[in-house]
């Protein structure tokens, strides 16, 4: 059960981290994107015509590559903020529904999210030569990573006795 935690601990790290560098690089692009869009419009009188939906996009998979992240930094301040007046079992037991309802959630989304994803492959965006089921791939590929991160906290908060939760 140690290696267990333990592995699923590094993993929900390296999620994190992961998840930390694809939103830096979504937002680093999209800014350049949305500057260079400005800068061409009302300087060079000239309109760039994929930068408002590169940044739409790109704003998609920042949305959802932070659900993972925000789940690993116990992020949900509505539920935070329920668990601070609770203490002992009580909190525990509510931290662990909660977590499975993460789970439970995470798993309707990922797998209903899938005939979605397929049926937009072919589908290609407007100004982009992408297609739109990369574009939704963002849901069930965070899905997935928020309930690996989820079992990590669930099996955490399991684990953990008395004040160290």
């Amino acid at each position: 059960m140690e290696f267990l935690r333990k592995s699923l601990a590094w993993i929900a790290f390296i999620i994190d981290k992961l998840s930390g560098c694809v939103i830096f690089i979504s937002l680093l692009v999209m800014t350049i994107a949305t500057f260079s869009q400005v800068f061409c419009r009302y300087i060079l009188n000239f309109s760039i015509p994929w930068s408002e939906e590169l940044s739409r996009f790109l704003f998609t998979w920042v949305v959802f590559a932070g659900v993972p992240s925000l789940v690993y930094r116990s992020g949900m301040t509505a539920f935070n903020l329920f668990l601070l007046k609770m203490s002992g079992w009580k909190a525990k037991l509510a931290s662990l529904l909660i977590t499975s309802g993460y789970i439970l959630f995470f798993y309707y989304l990922s797998t209903g999210s899938i005939p979605l994803v397929k049926r937009q492959m072919m589908q290609m965006a407007t100004s982009i030569p992408v297609s739109m089921g990369v574009i939704y791939m963002a849901i069930p590929i965070s899905a997935f990573l928020t309930i690996i991160v989820s079992l990590e906290r669930l099996i955490h908060t399991w684990t953990v006795t008395g004040e160290e939760h």
